[in-house]
């Protein structure tokens, strides 16, 4: 009766595909401060790409903040200077590490990110 339930799990284990992505750890989701209603879309989209940039370096959080306003640039472009803040979990601690990047999202949703100063 035992190996029966153990070969049940198993199967249902077993039934579903596995794929690497699975494996991977959910994306931190970033904790934004000072964004007004209006800036909000272009820092969630340049949130998501920080998020997913920083997953497999196995980060435990994440802070983003406006160092200036968004900007308007050609063809619809949102340019949002962002000061970001990560702690990397590592053996025996944590890692802080911070940045201010230019992120500019551009009007198809494309984002590009550019480190302007670190630390």
């Amino acid at each position: 009766m035992h190996t029966l339930r153990m070969l049940s799990a198993a199967v249902l284990f077993l039934a579903v595909p596995a794929f690497a992505a699975d494996l991977l750890p959910e994306p931190v989701t970033p904790v934004s401060h000072g964004i007004s209603p209006a800036d909000q879309p272009t820092v969630d989209r340049c949130n998501e790409a920080i998020a997913q940039w920083a997953a497999p370096y196995n980060p435990a959080a994440i802070e983003t903040s406006l160092a200036e306003p968004v900007r308007a640039g050609d063809a619809g472009a949102q340019t949002a200077t962002l000061d970001v803040k990560i702690d990397y979990l590592r053996q025996g601690g944590v890692e802080p590490r911070s940045a201010t990047i230019a992120c500019t999202v551009a009007s198809d949703g494309e984002v590009s990110v550019a480190v302007v100063k670190e630390g």
